[in-house]
């Protein structure tokens, strides 16, 4: 499974649970099918962890993980990310 688009729709950091979340649309493309997914991608800064919560699909934990490395690694999300006044690493 490949993630063919990203397109940050939103950010913002919940003070109340300590993390930041990206409101993200995937178009997900899959032996030849593609899919359009939104998710939320949250980090975590005290557990240097991130975690994706997709829309209406289930996902097994190494294809979210699979995901988030693309998404994080991805042109689009690094450049709506520096925009942010909370750097993260990943």
């Amino acid at each position: 499974m490949e993630i063919f688009d990203i397109s940050v729709n939103g950010s913002g950091f919940d003070k109340e649970s300590n993390f930041n979340n990206y409101a993200l649309t995937l178009v997900l493309k899959d032996d030849e099918a593609e899919k359009t997914v939104r998710a939320n991608l949250r980090y975590y800064p005290l557990e240097n962890e991130w975690d994706l919560n997709p829309i209406f699909y289930e996902y097994t934990k190494d294809e979210k993980k699979v995901m988030i490395d693309q998404i994080i690694e991805s042109e689009s999300f690094k450049s709506a990310f520096e925009t942010t006044t909370n750097h993260l690493e990943g």
